[in-house]
Order: C-alpha cells, then structure tokens, then sequence
C-alpha cells in the first residue's frame, strides 16, 4: 500500500509539473500580445491576424489593428493571402492524388498545353510535381519577359526556380481534366469538408467586403485599389481566407490531410535543397533539422499591402498562422513566430539564415555615393536614403530595410536572406540564396514644365492593357497641373515633361501618349529604363 501511495504520490507531482509547464508555456506563447500594438505602429501596418494551435486544436484567435482608417477589424476578418495559395492549391492536388484522379508524373500535355510553348518540345516533360517543387522552367509572370510570353528557361525537372506561372498551368490542366472550375473544385473537396466558410479563390457575390483587410503600403497609405474585387481564380495567389479557416487547414494537415502515407512521405521530403536545412517539398517549404526531431512545412505570402504566412510543425502538433494587410507585415509575423513558438528562432534562421555577417564602417561620404532613386528589373521604384551608418530602403510592395554594409559595396539586411551589392554608384544587384533575383538602375528624375489644362484633358479618358489577356482598365484623370492614374496600375500621380510626356515620381516610369495621323490620343506606352514595359489602347 505505501508503495501504491508513495506512486500515487509521485503520479501527482508529475501532473503537477507537467501542468506548470503548459501554463508557463501557455503565457510564454501569448506574451507577445501587448506589444503588437507598438509593432504595427512602428511598421505602419493597420492589422495583423494571429492564430495558434497546439495538441491539434485551435488555442488562439485574434485580430487587432484596422481593415483601414478607423474601422476596426473583426477576429473573422478576410485577408488576402497571396502565395499561400500555393499550397491549399498542392493539398487540392495531393487529395486527388490519393483519390487515384490525378497523376503526379504524368506530363501535363494530356490534358492541358499553353499556346506559347506548344512548339517547344519541353512541353511534353512537364508534370505536376515540377510545378509543386517549382523545377518547371518558367518565370515567376511571363509579363516579366521581354516578348511578355511564357518559355522554358531549362529543362523541367533540372533546376529550381519559383513560379507562379507553374500553378496556373497546373489549373488549367486540372479545370480541364474534370470539366470544372478549380474554385469548384477547392470548394467540394476542401473549403466545404474541412468548415472553411469564409474563404474562396476569387471575389464572388458572397465576399462580405465589410470584413476585408485592405491592402496599405509601407508607409501606411491605402492602395488603390485595395481589394482583389474584380479578379479572376489565380492558382498561385488569389486566396481570400480568414485566421480560423487557416487554421482548420493546418490542422487537417498535420493530422495527415486523409492521404496515405506514402503521398504523405512524398509531400513533406526533400523534393529539392535550397540550402542547409532548407527544402521544397510538394507546395511546401520544408524546414528540417529543428530541435526536438521536429520538422516545420512553411509558406508565406506577398503581394502589394499583403504579407502573410504560416508555420506548421506537425510532430509536436502545432502551428500558427500570421497575416497582415501592410507592406511591412514581414516584420511583424517574423516578431510573432520568434516569441510564439520556442523553437521560432531556429525556424527562421534556417529559412533566412543565420547572420554571418559582419557589418563594417564606412564613411558618410561613401554612403552618400548610393542615395537615389532607382528602377529594378520589376519596374518597381526603388529609393535608397542614408539612416545614421547604414542605409534605408523603400520599394513598391516589400518591407522597408535597413541595409548594413560589410565591405564598401556589399550590404545586407538582418531578418531576411537578401544582400545587395552596388556594381557601379548607379546600379545594384539583389541577391538571395546565393542567386541574383532582382538587378536596378539608377534613374534621372527629369524637370516638370506646365502643360495648359487643354492639352491635358486631351489625354483624360480610359484606356486597356493590351499586355494581358484580363482587358484591365487604365483610367486616367486631371489633377491640377497633372494627370492621376488609377484602375488596373497602383494609383500614382505623373507631372508633364512634355508636351506628351510625363514622370510618375512614385515609381520611376514615364509615360507617353501616342496620337494617331489626326492628332488623336490614341494609346499610352509605360516606359522604365528605356524600354515598353506596358502598352494600353483608348477606348473611350
């Protein structure tokens, strides 16, 4: 009996322990909450979206901030989740996959062949698991081409290179298959079983728009347009979902998403390494080698006022969920994850990596040499200011950083894997995971002169981009002494620099007007870094 007793006994204490350590892990995992006020502040982030899960289950749900200027956003509030997408899209894939309907190897040409590579052989080797490990060849957009068609940079399967274009060919491959939308099909097999409600792959008669976290830039602005509404399904990024229906995929995730295990086994290994820890699995970023024996799956989300992620470590049963509706959301979620979980850290240390650098001095002089304002490879307006030893910088729809220098030309950022390397005083190179992934050129910002308000309410009208297939909307109106561009572009204001010519400051383009034999507008050119980088047609 006493050593009944004395095991009871023991039995307790171990309850006991075992309880204080959930309840100290449990205030640990929340602690972050009074600070995420000051975090979006700080950011100019309006909201941020939290869920946690833990043992399985839902534990945590809260949005706090602002869909926009004061008006509150609800714990329901609808995000748009970019290229988180993505893997709702692979989980689609893999659950046909297990239901014998679809064929991870088989080349997609059976069912689907896009008009600009029909006569590249390569066509014939493209196969779903290229596009979930993104080994397909093409570019991330094709309008990122010169001739703004799709083409096969390598040989699918022989290397690795992010693509969005992979998933919308995987669509329209799958819609052709079955004979049905993929937003039909994510409804029936996904959204419906596993209770998420509130989320869909395109703006439909049922979006509650009163619940919508419009998108704001990095310096807090709202972009206009601020929502998706319009769009089209976009298997790579047209996700419209809330913190508890992510949540309620993750789960179904981690409990296996009813795959068998060998699809399972395929999905979370190591399909292709990235670098030291770091993988692409199917539709997933797979973090190995965590404390524990604990693996994460991962994938995040970025487009203009849209930064999200979320993290999963199916082991230990847990996850969380991080969205926001501000350029620099990355900041936040990345605060989040490090004082959320307790193995935060070592999650994203081996994503980004882990700082080995070094930051050297410069002189103000030499820092000074890099201020201005330049035009990336994306026609993306990129401004490089001096901040006390190191320099700031600001860029259309991505965080705002501070970059540290570790030799005269060579900087870096700390919480990203991003260095930047000035090749002259008037041009840099953007490198990630030891690849270059964006290049930019300095760029003169020409003198305004003063159109009278005849000539420009010549160029007033509304205009269609002929440089893709969605006939989007250019509306251009009169603003003062300038012309103001909204619609199908970000909204941006541009100043005359002649008679048909005009700056956009905002982004470093300029735009021309072309008039036909009768002196009629009847087209406008953007043009950055001396090239055609879209063309719309007047319509009006």
């Amino acid at each position: 009996m006493k050593k009944i007793a004395l095991l009871s006994l023991l039995f307790l204490c171990v309850l006991c322990v075992n309880a204080a350590e959930v309840q100290v892990k449990t205030e640990e995992n929340l602690s972050f909450e009074n600070k995420v006020s000051n975090w979006l502040t700080e950011n100019n982030v309006p909201a941020v979206g939290i869920g946690i899960i833990e043992d399985g289950k839902i534990k945590y749900i809260k949005v706090l901030g602002e869909l926009k200027k004061s008006i509150p956003a609800p714990d329901n509030t609808i995000f748009g989740v970019a290229s988180m997408t993505k893997p709702v899209v692979a989980m689609l894939t893999l659950k046909l996959v297990e239901a014998g309907q679809w064929d991870l190897d088989e080349p997609l040409f059976h069912y689907w062949v896009d008009p600009d590579v029909e006569n590249d052989p390569l066509h014939k080797k493209l196969t779903t698991r290229h596009v979930l490990t993104h080994q397909t060849g093409f570019k991330n957009w094709r309008w990122r081409s010169p001739d703004k068609k799709l083409a096969f940079e390598f040989e699918p399967g022989t290397q690795w290179q992010y693509s969005g274009e992979g998933f919308e060919y995987l669509r329209r491959a799958i819609e052709r298959k079955f004979n049905k939308s993929l937003a039909e099909l994510a409804d029936s097999i996904l959204f419906r079983p596993l209770d998420m409600k509130d989320s869909r792959l395109y703006w439909d008669e049922n979006m509650d728009e009163s619940r919508f976290a419009h998108s704001h830039d990095s310096k807090g602005n709202l972009y206009i347009p601020s929502t998706p509404k319009g769009g089209k399904v976009n298997a790579a990024g047209s996700l419209l979902t809330t913190v508890e229906d992510l949540c309620r995929f993750s789960i179904d995730v981690m409990n296996g998403a009813g795959l068998s295990n060998k699809v399972y086994q395929d999905m979370i290994s190591s399909q292709v390494k990235i670098k030291e820890h770091f993988a692409k699995g199917l539709g997933w970023e797979v973090v190995t080698d965590l404390p524990g024996g604990e693996y994460a799956l991962e994938h995040s989300g970025s487009d203009p006022g849209v930064k999200t992620t979320f993290v999963i470590l199916p082991k230990s049963r847990r996850g969380i969920v991080v969205l926001t509706n501000g350029d620099n959301g990355a900041h936040i979620y990345n605060n989040i994850i490090k004082e959320s979980i307790d193995i935060g850290n070592n999650v994203l240390d081996y994503i980004v990596g882990s700082s080995s650098h070094k930051i050297r001095p410069l002189s103000d002089e030499v820092l000074e040499r890099y201020v201005g304002i330049y035009l990336d490879s994306y026609w993306r307006k990129v401004t490089i200011t001096k901040e006390d030893s190191a320099l700031k910088m600001l860029c259309y729809a991505i965080p705002t950083v501070k970059l540290y220098p570790e030799t005269e030309n060579k900087f870096f950022t700390k919480g990203f894997d991003v260095q930047y390397e000035f090749i002259t005083n008037d041009s840099i190179i953007t490198i990630s995971a030891g690849k270059i992934v964006c290049t930019a050129k300095r760029i003169k910002q020409l003198p305004p002169i003063k159109l009278s308000g005849n000539i420009l309410e010549r160029y007033v009208g509304t205009y269609v981009r002929l440089d893709n297939n969605n006939n989007d909307c250019i509306h251009i109106t009169k603003k003062g002494d300038t012309l103001e561009v909204s619609g199908a572009a970000p909204a941006m204001e541009m100043y005359p620099t002649g008679k048909n010519k005009f700056f956009a400051e905002e982004y470093g383009v300029e735009v021309e007007f072309i008039n036909d034999k009768y002196d009629k507008v009847i087209k406008m050119n953007v043009i950055g870094n001396g090239k055609i980088i879209c063309e719309a047609k007047r319509v009006d």
